[in-house]
């Protein structure tokens, strides 16, 4: 793998402490945003979030200003790359309780990933994960940095598949590993209500609010595996891959929907 560009509180570093609360505890936030042109995109929605998970957290958040000029000396003259911001509680000592620390503010530049164009001319191949999201209405919808269930997870296949779709404890589907997803049924998009688990996705909203405001049918509620009987078409998105189809999710195969293109001309990157 490419080593990134990497700032670490405004400088070119690649060290963090060892007692930095984010190695110990997952005590932090991320953001992974896509840089097309030689600018962040949705860049106020990231920043939103992120300023969001800090208050749930009750984590001092960067300077809105200061994020962005890092950002942008670090993407330079980039046209195209990932740039990912995590912010820690900082170092501290043992134990879980924390005082008023210097949170630690680490800026990652990543080449553009080379995901195969089949992906999204053709679709993608998903299967159901074992492993089971367990329910924190706290951290619901946040990115932070405990990923263990995710880690878990993915590590269920190796390339047979693209994407995993994951439930919680109680049988709901809310997401797939590392994306959204959105279902089609009887002409209706319906996405999982994520208010006990799953992550917020930033295009995920996207899709929420470009289907009110042009008269697309869409519901968020509750999604059972016994509901996928139903599905017509479905997909998966996030900030970095766009709109990807679901070509056949087990031994299920799916077709591709009006709606789906539609979205894939708004929101994916040609």
């Amino acid at each position: 793998m490419q080593t990134p560009a990497i700032l670490v509180n405004g400088q070119a570093n690649e060290l963090v402490s060892s007692l930095d609360r984010g190695l110990l505890f997952g005590d932090g936030l991320f953001e992974t945003i896509a840089v097309r042109h030689g600018t962040p995109a949705f860049w106020d929605d990231h920043i939103r979030r992120l300023q969001h998970g800090c208050k749930v957290l009750r984590l001092a958040c960067p300077d809105y200003s200061l994020l962005r000029t890092e950002v942008n000396g670090l993407v330079d003259a980039e046209e195209q790359c990932v740039i990912k911001i995590i912010v820690t509680r900082g170092a501290g000592g043992r134990g879980y309780s924390f005082d008023e620390q210097s949170p630690t503010r680490i800026i990652q530049k990543f080449p553009w990933p080379d995901h195969p164009r089949e992906y999204t001319d053709v679709g993608i191949n998903l299967t159901l994960c074992r492993f089971r999201l367990s329910q924190q209405s706290r951290l619901a919808q946040i990115k932070h940095l405990n990923r263990l269930e995710q880690v878990l997870a993915r590590d269920e296949w190796k390339h047979e598949y693209q994407e995993g779709l994951v439930c919680d404890t109680q049988g709901n589907i809310i997401e797939a590993t590392s994306s959204n997803v959105f279902f089609e049924v009887d002409g209706q998009l319906i996405t999982p209500d994520l208010a006990n688990c799953g992550v917020a996705g930033i295009l995920r909203q996207q899709v929420i609010d470009y289907c009110r405001h042009h008269g697309i049918p869409l519901a968020i509620g509750n999604f059972g595996l016994n509901d996928m009987v139903r599905v017509e078409a479905m997909f998966v998105c996030n900030s970095i891959a766009g709109i990807w189809p679901v070509k056949r999710f087990n031994a299920m195969e799916v077709t591709r929907s009006v709606i789906t293109e539609r979205l894939m001309s708004v929101f994916n990157y040609p």
